[in-house]
């Protein structure tokens, strides 16, 4: 859709990161954000070289602006920043065009 929002991550754990606790983290963050209007999906994809990558996709500005600024959201990525994170990136894009979807027959 033209408009939406796609948030790229690119986020690398800490060697010893507590995996069990990190799951369990977000899996609770996915509960939240799926339930915020203007959610639409989010993704992971692992490259054979192990970089893994996710794609948040929300409906507008605003739906991503809920989901950055949920006050449990705010808790759980200052952890991630501290307990989890040794480096990584996310990159907020807007979708300018669109071509399809299209099927070949």
């Amino acid at each position: 859709m033209i408009g939406e929002i796609i948030v790229v991550g690119d986020l690398k754990l800490r060697e010893h990161a507590p995996l069990d606790e990190y799951n369990r983290l977000g899996e609770r963050m996915y509960e939240i954000v799926s339930g915020l209007p203007g959610f639409l999906s989010v993704k992971s994809f692992k490259a054979e070289d192990g970089e893994e990558i996710t794609l948040f996709r929300f409906a507008s500005e605003d739906a991503l602006e809920a989901w950055r600024t949920h006050p449990e959201h705010v808790e759980t990525m200052k952890r991630g920043h501290a307990e989890f994170y040794a480096s990584g990136f996310l990159q907020i894009c807007k979708v300018i065009r669109e071509v399809g979807p299209f099927e070949h027959s």
